[in-house]
């Protein structure tokens, strides 16, 4: 009888975390569209370049920078120049790297799901993860509350995104690492180090504080580790490594040179900082202690002011739970010390992704950046969802507790991902949509050789067209006489007035040799011929 109840339980917990991670990902598809749009030039970046490495075995895609004489300046946002001015990613090269050899295999559709997929897989080794050092209660609400955290799934459904998969790879690493798996065998070990080394070939910046938790790591739980592990774990970082260092040399013409800094110069128009991102500067943006409170108080506590309520109450239970008392203690402290280096990390940058500096929203770079402090906080939630759960006194009293509780977790999480905001998730479907619509009669205008000048909207048109950003720029204006030698040239942006349409006519364009007429108006913009009269 005893193990009857006992197999029902497991089915229904089966049943329950498979509910959940159809729910995860039916949400996470929400932006997928027949235009293979993206809401980010990042995420386009991306998924060019995936496609690049499945097709062609490398990333250089220099037929887009093919102009004599302008070859560092055809390129859209979140790409850079490689070697021998081929076009290369303007960031890391994980992403691309692990999702081109899957898109080999499986072609290139697959690109929409592999994040999501993967986000589930982390899930269930979070769920074994925190189960060993608490309670399964805990541990299966855990799996819950990070598939269908806000940051998380909303980061899945933007899955070309570096952000959640260095995060997933690095739940997969400790959960190899901890768990040990009995069917892996010593094979778990050697995977868990290489888990590891792909995580640094998806986001290299974070490598201070990852290499900072290990040495600890290692010192503190010394009397556990084994030669044979270690010798095991350090083999698959090493081949994880050698990857990273060898993309990078062959794409950068540097084994330590990533997208960020193979050039120097090149500024985006997303983010307003003065210096580009260099991996392994410590603090690569200053230390500004009151931005990083303002900054953690606005994205890590107060858009998601439900779950830190929750999480601030299990901190105190977990940390005075009595199994495991001392590993989970020092577990604690890890995550804080993580979190407050991240916060001062990014925390000290003004990010504006968004055209308007007021807006706090999801989209903004601080919530990518601290996903590490969302997922660090979901086993405190869940502390406190079975704590809560204790003051009914009957077990179905409890049980419709901890449902309750549940339930309204959710409906804000929903709420706060598909709906609130200028870049829920809904509204950035409708406009990928729209997009669609614009790039199809565009591109009917725009012959296949033209150049299109653009502001933002690079997203749109590459690769369909090469692209170059943007125009209020002195460089861009010295460009156009070049382009226009031997190429159609367009801008596509925001509408001009009637006047500054004369003023270019008549002053800017002309002492050039050049002018400028509307083609076609689409909502707030416009696309434009810019031409030699």
């Amino acid at each position: 009888m005893g193990s009857k109840k006992k197999v029902k339980v497991k089915r229904g917990n089966v049943l329950l975390m498979v509910l959940i991670a159809a729910l995860f990902f039916v949400g996470s598809l929400v932006l997928v569209n027949p235009s293979n749009l993206y809401v980010s030039p990042d995420e386009t970046a991306n998924a060019f370049f995936s496609n690049q490495f499945a097709d062609h075995g490398d990333f250089l895609g220099g037929y887009f920078a093919s102009i004599v004489g302008l070859e560092d300046r055809i390129h859209p946002r979140s790409t850079t120049i490689g070697e021998f001015y081929n076009l290369a990613p303007g960031s890391f090269l994980g992403l691309p790297f692990i999702y081109g050899v899957i898109a080999l295999v499986l072609g290139g559709w697959v690109l929409w799901v592999l994040t999501p997929l993967v986000t589930i897989g982390a899930a269930l080794a979070w769920r074994k993860l925190v189960e060993k050092f608490t309670t399964p209660a805990i541990g299966l609400l855990s799996f819950g509350l990070f598939l269908l955290h806000p940051a998380v799934w909303y980061y899945s459904a933007r899955g070309l995104m570096h952000n959640v998969l260095f995060l997933d790879l690095l739940i997969l690493c400790a959960w190899l690492w901890v768990c040990k798996p009995k069917r892996l065998g010593p094979w778990g070990d050697l995977l868990a180090g290489l888990a590891l080394g792909l995580a640094l070939m998806v986001r290299t910046s974070e490598a201070v504080w990852i290499f900072g938790v290990l040495i600890v790591a290692a010192w503190i739980w010394r009397r556990t580790l084994t030669w044979r592990r270690l010798r095991a774990g350090l083999l698959g970082l090493a081949i994880g490594l050698a990857l990273l260092f060898g993309m990078n040399y062959s794409t950068y013409g540097h084994p330590l040179a990533t997208g960020y800094t193979a050039q120097a110069t090149a500024q985006t128009v997303d983010l307003e900082v003065g210096d580009s991102l260099n991996a392994f500067e410590l603090l690569p943006f200053g230390f500004h202690p009151m931005n990083a409170w303002n900054h953690f108080s606005a994205y890590a506590v107060g858009m998601f002011w439900w779950l830190s309520v929750l999480s601030g109450i299990g901190l105190f239970i977990l940390f005075s739970q009595k199994k495991h008392q001392r590993d989970l203690r020092w577990m604690i402290a890890l995550a804080a010390a993580v979190s407050v280096w991240l916060v001062f990390l990014y925390g000290s940058w003004e990010i504006h992704d968004n055209p308007d500096p007021m807006q706090i929203t999801m989209a903004n770079s601080y919530v990518r950046y601290w996903l590490p402090l969302y997922l660090f906080a979901t086993p405190m939630i869940a502390a406190s969802i079975v704590w809560l759960s204790g003051f009914g006194r009957t077990k179905l009293a409890k049980g419709l507790l901890v449902a309750a509780l549940c339930i309204t977790v959710v409906g804000f999480n929903i709420s706060a991902v598909f709906v609130q905001g200028q870049d829920g998730l809904l509204k950035m479907s409708s406009e990928l949509q729209r997009s669609g619509e614009i790039q199809e009669s565009v591109l009917e205008y725009v012959e296949q050789n033209a150049v299109v000048i653009v502001d933002r909207a690079d997203k749109l048109f590459f690769p369909h067209r090469r692209v170059m950003y943007p125009l209020r720029d002195d460089a861009t204006y010295e460009a156009m006489p070049i382009v226009l030698e031997s190429l159609p040239l367009y801008y596509y942006g925001i509408t001009f007035p009637q006047k500054d349409i004369d003023f270019l006519n008549e002053s800017k364009l002309s002492d050039m040799g050049l002018a400028i007429e509307l083609i076609e108006t689409y909502d707030a913009e416009s696309l434009y011929n810019i031409y030699r009269p």
